[in-house]
């Protein structure tokens, strides 16, 4: 598994060209040499974008938003992807208006057609479900449904937090969609009273061993830390994310010789 970090994590800190400069050296300084793009301020044009993430020498896999932002802004996603060499466009989340049965054939449709428009421009879809993406719409599992009805190449970035809020087993959704998940996010988070709070991952509530253990056996491509909200510097924790992942990865790998 290639290892990264999700850049959404400093979507404060990525409202001016100087700031995602920045952000991208540091997450170079930090080992990262792989990301995945969101929620980069849309004053920063994909052209900046690219040249930027060039110099601090580091690779996009993939963009990521919500399927009705990527659809507003079609072209833009195009471009972005294409200058910085990305693969996935990762669309985020069933609009309100498809979550019925018949809504969700329509979406379906809809997503194959924008899938084709990708594959025409060199580009692939990915489908990043949220926990209520896990809930029954009439008698069909969304996720599941999907994954069934749309191109053969479409695949999954499977947020294991999401699954987890879902009170799904992520060892057994990572087997059932063995194949077909492209990427995952790794975010953790820990409760406090009635709070919960975002942490590092590898330092919340969360038991990673079974997961990571089913992601090295599925062969997933790459593996995103994440983390939105922080109670101290955002740069640290996903350095301390960062480092927990690479490390737990290694861990099963010496584990694995020697059995």
């Amino acid at each position: 598994m290639i290892t990264g970090i999700q850049v959404s994590s400093f979507k404060p800190m990525l409202t001016t060209e100087e700031e995602v400069r920045t952000a991208f050296f540091k997450m170079k300084e930090m080992g990262c040499d792989t990301v995945q793009l969101q929620w980069i301020d849309w004053s920063v044009t994909p052209e900046f974008i690219a040249l930027a993430l060039k110099d601090a020498g580091i690779s996009s896999v993939s963009t990521q938003d919500f399927y009705q932002t990527v659809k507003e802004h079609k072209d833009y996603f195009i471009r972005l992807n294409q200058l910085c060499g990305s693969e996935w466009v990762c669309v985020s989340g069933i609009p309100d208006s498809n979550r019925t049965p018949e809504g969700l054939q329509a979406f379906v449709k809809e997503l194959s057609e924008f899938q084709k428009e990708l594959r025409e421009q060199g580009l692939k879809l990915c489908f990043h479900p949220r926990h209520m993406e896990f809930r029954p719409i009439g008698q069909a599992d969304p996720v599941e449904y999907l994954m069934d009805h749309l191109p053969e190449e479409a695949a999954l970035c499977l947020d294991l937090y999401h699954v987890n809020h879902a009170g799904l087993s992520m060892e057994k959704v990572i087997r059932k969609y063995r194949g077909k998940i492209c990427m995952v996010h790794f975010k953790d988070y820990r409760k406090v009273g009635d709070r919960e709070i975002l942490v590092p991952a590898g330092q919340g509530d969360t038991d990673w061993k079974e997961a990571l253990r089913a992601c090295r056996e599925t062969e997933i491509p790459y593996g995103f830390v994440e983390q939105e909200r922080w109670e101290k510097d955002p740069f640290l924790c996903l350095k301390e994310a960062f480092d927990w992942l690479n490390e737990s990865l290694t861990d099963l790998q010496k584990e694995e010789k020697q059995n």
